[in-house]
């Protein structure tokens, strides 16, 4: 039998290469964190252009085309909150909608439908099996899209509070309300959240209206796994 050759003992790392590697490791990790930031600088951008600055835009637009909805009082302000929030949840369905299309985003969303069939059947007290999940469904109340969508929905009747016309200027205009839009935006944030924890603690005609946007959006965001 042919004996085999030993293997060579593995060179012991010098301390420069140690210094380098440590170096190398902190220059990565240093870029990293300057990669997240700057990609949750844009996101937080990205999301105050479409979801602040350009409803508001398009009710200015509106307003200057059609003279008769510009005004001041409670029905000029339902008009304006109308308009606005009717634009944020079209750009957010439509971003939805356009991601779904991704096949790395569908089997995400196909994950997102597992996880509710399994909350489904934890909270059924069933056994967790595959074939027991399988049962359930993929439309849950206290998804995280539900609580998007409401959230949109509550900034209406917020929004219905704030005078439509602040400064007597186009411009400054959409910047006063869209800052005092950011302003009120903790305030609609934790309406929605304790609007959330309500329907998961109660069963009737209004939990199930506050949850069904937010189910009729998990056509879009979740999928059979």
């Amino acid at each position: 039998v042919k004996e085999e050759a030993p293997e060579a003992p593995a060179e012991e790392a010098t301390p420069e290469a140690k210094t380098e590697a440590k170096e190398e490791k902190k220059d990565n990790s240093g870029m990293m964190t300057g990669v997240m930031v700057i990609a949750l600088v844009l996101g937080l951008g990205l999301a105050l252009l479409l979801f602040k600055v350009l409803p508001e835009s398009i009710y200015e637009l509106i307003t200057w085309a059609f003279h008769s909805l510009e005004g001041e009082g409670y029905w000029f302000n339902l008009i304006r909150a109308a308009i606005t929030g009717v634009v944020k949840i079209a750009i957010m369905v439509a971003y939805m909608a356009a991601v779904a299309l991704m096949k790395d985003i569908k089997r995400t969303f196909m994950y997102h439908g597992a996880e509710h069939k399994t909350i489904f059947c934890y909270e059924q007290g069933l056994e967790l099996t595959v074939e027991n999940v399988r049962r359930q469904s993929r439309f849950h109340p206290r998804c995280g899209t539900s609580f998007l969508i409401l959230m949109l929905l509550v900034s209406i009747v917020v929004n219905m509070f704030i005078p439509a016309t602040i400064v007597d200027h186009k411009i400054l205009n959409i910047v006063a309300r869209t800052g005092i839009g950011l302003l009120t935006l903790p305030f609609i944030m934790g309406i929605g959240y304790e609007l959330i924890r309500f329907a998961g603690r109660h069963d009737n005609w209004f939990t199930a209206a506050i949850s069904a946007p937010g189910k009729w959006l998990q056509y879009i965001t979740t999928n059979e796994p």
